[in-house]
């Protein structure tokens, strides 16, 4: 599998790409339930149902995402993904203490869903698309791993951020990482 995905460009830079992509969503997700609850003020209920925000963006994207795909690519869709996450959590980041950073909260969580849903739709469609059958449960399982290598590093690098300058510093770092990412990657 390993020397399959070396020898394809397209897949190393997939992996290179969602991997950072993963380094920043765990520098999000870290701190995002604290920011929730220490500084917006939110109950466990209140949290849980910010969460149904979520769930919506993941229906949104999934009734769209295919004509978005059809419509600029599935590379630029899976780009897109990446900047409306690094977007949510860039906005959380600023948002003020009161109910509009409840809302904003809420948003987050809904254009998240969005952005993992047009990102991971087209990441695997464009894996699958340059794999031949034989190799795709071995291309499947080394890319599962080279993706979430940086899972690690993201989540004590949010922590950490979290811990000694604040919880929108991780946020931001994140937001802006991904964003930067877009960016690169367009």
């Amino acid at each position: 599998g390993m020397n399959f995905v070396r020898g394809n460009r397209l897949l190393m830079t997939m992996a290179i790409a969602v991997g950072v992509w993963q380094m920043c969503h765990h520098a999000a997700l870290v701190v995002q339930i604290l920011f929730a609850t220490r500084v917006l003020g939110l109950s466990e209920r209140g949290v849980g149902l910010s969460y149904v925000a979520l769930g919506l963006g993941t229906i949104a994207a999934s009734v769209v995402g295919h004509r978005v795909a059809r419509r600029i690519g599935p590379g630029p869709a899976l780009v897109a993904g990446f900047a409306i996450c690094g977007a949510g959590w860039l906005m959380l980041a600023a948002m003020p203490a009161n109910a509009f950073g409840v809302a904003g909260f809420a948003l987050m969580l809904f254009m998240f869903g969005i952005g993992a849903v047009f990102l991971f739709i087209n990441f695997l469609a464009l894996r699958q698309a340059v794999t031949p059958a034989p190799l795709l449960g071995r291309m499947t399982s080394t890319m599962r791993w080279l993706i979430l290598l940086p899972a690690g590093p993201g989540a004590l690098i949010g922590g950490w951020l979290g811990e000694h300058i604040g919880l929108r510093a991780a946020l931001v770092f994140a937001g802006a990482t991904a964003i930067l990412l877009a960016v690169v990657a367009w």
